[in-house]
């Protein structure tokens, strides 16, 4: 008994200390962000595709639940609510609108191994359809056209530490293929959670820091230009651009949440978050989701962006509005089925709808 009580305080020692170091890098951030332009640096960090959201769920809470967020669909959040999984495999599929063309759709697949942790791996694809090919001769088009590919391939490990410390790891191999030309990368997610937060039931804590990795650069035969020498009677030499590289949209972000049972059948979230990211404005984002007997969900959120997020007319500059969403679950024996919608209002563009179909057993 002795040592089963030494080795569990162990591991929560680890898991306090590591969820210290996260909460001490969320306090250094912002200064080195502000130091390196912060908002100010906004479409300039490479593989933006990292940035948008997953997850009819998460999409309709605004992403603030990232200290309560479990299974799956905490895989895109925050990796270490992977460990929260209660079934053996978790299995989502989701899909969003609200772009030029097909859309951007995910999948994700998480298993619990007794003894080791919980492995997911996930993978989330942009289909923008065929683009028309220009050129400087031809502004309108060649008569050509091409496909972009943005490909996502994440894999997460995460463990629950004690009952209360949960943390999770995701390594993301990122792909960008345009016209004849090409650019991929890898980034790490690393993330904790702490639930019964000074001894309060309900209150959740959560950190995440997402997308550290190495600039990206574009590379492939569509950098090649054929160039005439001036003042020589050769043939046009073939040369080649150098593309610059560009670094990760790295950003932290800090969340808490408190869930209350209201009664036996109703459970009510409430959740909030903070991100700062090098290459966008600080935003803060407040949620709230409504259970009844865990088969309905009523789902709200809403972001606020502060530093520079203003544009000249004095209005803010973030381009979404309000989030909404509801879900079902239906119990079949050992099986689950969930389906999760959303919509997040945006100011400018159209409107996204998010749809999550979900799988436990």
């Amino acid at each position: 008994m002795k040592l089963v009580s030494n080795a569990a305080t162990a591991s929560r020692v680890r898991g306090m200390s590591l969820l210290v170091l996260l909460v001490a890098a969320a306090a250094l951030l912002p200064g080195v962000s502000s130091f390196a332009g912060g908002g100010n640096r906004r479409g300039t960090a490479a593989a933006d595709q990292l940035l948008v959201p997953v997850g009819a769920r998460g999409i309709a809470l605004g992403g603030a639940p990232l200290s309560g967020i479990s299974g799956t669909e905490a895989i895109y959040y925050n990796p270490a609510g992977l460990a929260g999984m209660s079934t053996s495999v978790d299995v989502r599929f989701s899909h969003m609108s609200g772009f030029d063309a097909d859309g951007l759709n995910y999948a994700a697949v998480g298993a619990s191994f007794a003894g080791f942790g919980h492995v997911g791996l996930s993978i989330k694809s942009f289909s923008f359809g065929d683009i028309v090919y220009t050129d400087e001769r031809n502004p309108d088009g060649t008569g050509a056209v091409f496909a972009p590919t943005f490909v996502d391939l994440g894999i997460t490990y995460a463990r629950a530490l004690t009952d209360r410390i949960r943390a999770g790891l995701t390594a993301h191999i990122v792909s960008e293929e345009l016209n004849r030309v090409s650019s991929s990368g890898i980034a790490f997610d690393i993330g904790v959670q702490y639930h019964g937060l000074a001894n309060v039931r309900g209150l959740q804590l959560g950190v995440a820091l997402k997308h550290l990795g190495s600039a990206m650069a574009f590379d492939g035969p569509g950098l090649y230009r054929t160039v005439n020498e001036i003042g020589s009677d050769r043939e046009g030499q073939l040369l080649k651009i150098e593309a610059a590289g560009f670094q990760m949209p790295t950003s932290i972000e800090i969340g808490m949440g408190y869930v209350r049972d209201l009664a036996p059948e109703h459970v009510l979230t409430v959740s909030s978050s903070f991100e700062n990211n090098n290459f966008l404005p600080d935003q803060y984002r407040m949620a709230v989701e409504y259970g009844y007997m865990n088969l309905f969900f009523a789902r709200v959120s809403y972001t606020l962006a502060g530093g520079d997020a203003a544009d000249v007319n004095g209005e803010s500059s973030y381009l979404f509005g309000p989030s909404f969403g509801a879900g079902v679950r239906q119990n079949a024996g050992s099986i689950a089925f969930e389906f999760d919608y959303a919509y997040r209002t945006a100011k400018v563009f159209k409107g996204s709808h998010a749809f999550t179909l979900g799988i436990t057993f």
